[in-house]
Protein backbone atom coordinates (compact mmCIF):
# COMPACT_ATOMS: atom_id res chain seq x y z
CA UNK A 1 0.00 0.00 0.00
CA UNK A 2 1.36 3.21 -0.38
CA UNK A 3 1.04 6.65 1.65
CA UNK A 4 -0.64 7.98 -0.88
CA UNK A 5 -3.26 5.71 -0.24
CA UNK A 6 -2.97 5.56 3.73
CA UNK A 7 -3.01 9.65 3.31
CA UNK A 8 -6.58 9.50 1.88
CA UNK A 9 -7.94 6.99 4.36
CA UNK A 10 -6.22 8.85 7.35
CA UNK A 11 -7.50 12.68 5.70
CA UNK A 12 -11.04 10.91 4.85
CA UNK A 13 -11.54 10.01 8.71
CA UNK A 14 -9.99 13.16 10.19
CA UNK A 15 -12.68 15.09 7.90
CA UNK A 16 -15.74 13.09 9.73
CA UNK A 17 -14.07 13.77 12.95
CA UNK A 18 -12.06 10.85 13.45
CA UNK A 19 -8.81 9.39 14.05
CA UNK A 20 -7.64 5.97 13.46
CA UNK A 21 -5.50 3.93 15.89
CA UNK A 22 -1.94 1.76 14.75
CA UNK A 23 -4.37 -1.51 14.45
CA UNK A 24 -6.84 -0.07 12.34
CA UNK A 25 -4.07 1.40 10.20
CA UNK A 26 -2.68 -2.28 9.83
CA UNK A 27 -6.05 -3.63 8.96
CA UNK A 28 -6.02 -1.13 5.81
CA UNK A 29 -2.37 -1.90 5.05
CA UNK A 30 -3.63 -5.77 4.67
CA UNK A 31 -7.26 -4.74 2.75
CA UNK A 32 -5.48 -2.51 0.12
CA UNK A 33 -2.48 -4.30 -0.17
CA UNK A 34 -1.60 -3.97 -3.87
CA UNK A 35 -4.06 -1.16 -4.63
CA UNK A 36 -4.34 2.12 -6.27
CA UNK A 37 -5.76 5.26 -6.19
CA UNK A 38 -7.29 7.54 -8.65
CA UNK A 39 -8.32 10.34 -7.38
CA UNK A 40 -10.55 9.26 -4.44
CA UNK A 41 -11.47 5.89 -6.00
CA UNK A 42 -9.21 2.82 -4.87
CA UNK A 43 -8.58 0.37 -7.16
CA UNK A 44 -8.55 -2.98 -5.67
CA UNK A 45 -6.42 -5.81 -8.10
CA UNK A 46 -8.86 -8.20 -9.47
CA UNK A 47 -12.29 -6.35 -7.15
CA UNK A 48 -12.92 -3.49 -9.25
CA UNK A 49 -12.96 0.13 -7.51
CA UNK A 50 -14.43 1.60 -4.56
CA UNK A 51 -14.58 5.18 -3.11
CA UNK A 52 -12.69 6.54 -0.28
CA UNK A 53 -15.67 7.12 1.37
CA UNK A 54 -16.92 3.71 1.13
CA UNK A 55 -14.13 1.37 2.31
CA UNK A 56 -13.89 4.15 5.60
CA UNK A 57 -17.66 3.14 6.19
CA UNK A 58 -17.02 -0.35 5.62
CA UNK A 59 -13.68 -0.07 8.08
CA UNK A 60 -15.69 1.76 10.64
CA UNK A 61 -18.78 -1.14 10.81
CA UNK A 62 -15.91 -3.75 10.68
CA UNK A 63 -13.74 -2.23 13.52
CA UNK A 64 -15.29 0.60 15.76
CA UNK A 65 -12.98 0.28 18.38
CA UNK A 66 -10.41 1.25 16.21
CA UNK A 67 -12.13 5.02 15.48
CA UNK A 68 -11.81 7.88 18.14
CA UNK A 69 -13.44 11.15 18.17
CA UNK A 70 -10.80 14.07 17.42
CA UNK A 71 -10.82 16.63 20.16
CA UNK A 72 -11.01 20.05 18.89
CA UNK A 73 -10.41 22.49 22.18
CA UNK A 74 -10.12 25.21 19.97
CA UNK A 75 -14.40 25.46 18.69
CA UNK A 76 -15.99 28.20 19.33
CA UNK A 77 -18.72 28.15 22.18
CA UNK A 78 -21.72 28.23 19.31
CA UNK A 79 -19.49 24.75 18.04
CA UNK A 80 -19.58 23.10 21.30
CA UNK A 81 -21.89 20.36 22.81
CA UNK A 82 -24.35 20.90 25.56
CA UNK A 83 -21.80 18.43 27.62
CA UNK A 84 -18.53 20.31 27.21
CA UNK A 85 -20.47 23.84 27.77
CA UNK A 86 -22.09 21.75 31.37
CA UNK A 87 -18.19 21.28 32.45
CA UNK A 88 -17.39 24.77 32.10
CA UNK A 89 -20.16 26.27 33.81
CA UNK A 90 -20.17 26.39 37.71
CA UNK A 91 -22.22 24.91 40.52
CA UNK A 92 -24.67 27.29 42.06
CA UNK A 93 -25.71 27.57 45.46
CA UNK A 94 -28.85 25.58 45.06
CA UNK A 95 -27.33 22.88 43.82
CA UNK A 96 -24.68 22.74 46.63
CA UNK A 97 -27.90 22.98 49.40
CA UNK A 98 -29.06 19.99 47.62
CA UNK A 99 -25.69 17.77 47.93
CA UNK A 100 -25.57 19.00 51.09
CA UNK A 101 -29.22 16.81 51.65
CA UNK A 102 -28.29 13.87 49.67
CA UNK A 103 -27.66 10.69 50.71
CA UNK A 104 -27.01 7.12 49.07
CA UNK A 105 -26.45 6.56 45.60
CA UNK A 106 -27.53 10.08 45.01
CA UNK A 107 -24.74 11.92 46.90
CA UNK A 108 -21.99 9.49 44.96
CA UNK A 109 -23.31 10.70 42.00
CA UNK A 110 -23.22 14.34 42.73
CA UNK A 111 -20.15 14.06 44.52
CA UNK A 112 -18.70 12.52 40.75
CA UNK A 113 -20.45 15.51 39.21
CA UNK A 114 -18.80 17.99 41.64
CA UNK A 115 -15.24 16.17 40.61
CA UNK A 116 -15.58 16.28 37.08
CA UNK A 117 -16.71 20.04 37.06
CA UNK A 118 -13.40 21.08 39.24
Amino acid sequence: MTDQIEDAIVSAAHARGYALNSTTMAIVAIDLAGSTLAGDMIQLPGRGTLSVQDYLRDLHDRAPSGFSQLQQPDKPDAERTITEMRRKRPLDAAWHARHARATGITKTMMDEIMRNRA
